[in-house]
């Protein structure tokens, strides 16, 4: 089961992202559709700005009074500083069992489907959305009933330049050195540019930046259209997933 939220204490750590928040000039515009009390699935497209969803989370919170609890990646709970930080921030490791939990308990849940693999295939100055496969949170979506909110951020992959594509670094990192198996074998650690102005791995270099813009935009609540029997429906599932992916698309392409 997830952790027990500290709402105080996340209110707390959250604060510390105002450095970042200033440094970006990030804002966020369509606020007012994430609703005030609730479920829902908050998706949005992920960038070189690996932790940029600290932002996102502190500009909800400063709005909404709502902390989205975010859906993390497996690896990060697997070191145990930054397994606390991000349990005390209200993460938690983004399984679907995890996300249904939360979600029956009137959370807002924040994923991003296209994990690293989005991260690593962008390019820089472009914001790209990489699902392919990746419908886990519409099964969610379908099985709880909740609705989900496309916020697209723009300027995600304005903070590095990859001079690398990282392959023998990924292997090095997360293959021989963090040994997470299998399931990562295709991550990558590129040789990085960004405020320090020579190559540096991106796992050493990801919280420094170029002080690029940020602007989030919250899309329209996308409903399910069907009862939750539907999440054992593959084709629904895709389908559903479809709407969402082109919902964020026409936010990173128009807005």
């Amino acid at each position: 089961m997830p952790n027990n939220l500290d709402r105080e204490k996340a209110a707390r750590l959250i604060r510390v992202w105002r450095a970042r928040q200033i440094f970006h000039r990030a804002e966020i515009s369509g606020i007012k559709k994430i609703p005030e009390a609730g479920r829902a699935i908050i998706v949005s497209n992920h960038g070189r700005l690996d932790f940029d969803f600290f932002i996102l989370v502190k500009l909800i919170w400063d709005h909404c009074h709502r902390f989205p609890r975010i859906m993390g990646d497996r690896i990060w709970f697997k070191l145990p500083v930054l397994r606390s930080l991000f349990h005390a921030i209200g993460a938690v490791e983004g399984t679907r069992a995890n996300a249904i939990a939360l979600l029956r308990q009137d959370h807002i849940v924040l994923t991003y489907p296209g994990g690293v693999r989005e991260i690593m295939t962008s390019r820089f100055g472009e914001e790209r959305i990489r699902w392919e496969g990746r419908t886990g949170f519409a099964h969610v979506a379908i099985a709880t009933q909740s609705p989900v909110i496309p916020v697209a951020g723009k300027g995600v992959n304005n903070g590095f330049m990859f001079v690398t594509s990282g392959k023998r670094l990924g292997r090095l990192l997360y293959q021989r050195i963090l040994r997470m198996g299998p399931s990562y074998a295709d991550y990558r650690d590129p040789l990085t540019i960004g405020l320090i102005p020579f190559p540096l791995p991106f796992s050493m270099t990801v919280h420094f930046p170029f002080p690029c813009k940020v602007k989030y935009i919250v899309g329209n609540p996308i409903v399910p259209e069907y009862g939750p029997e539907a999440a054992d429906d593959p084709e629904q599932i895709k389908t559903f997933a479809t709407r969402v992916e082109d919902s964020l698309r026409d936010l990173l392409t128009t807005s």
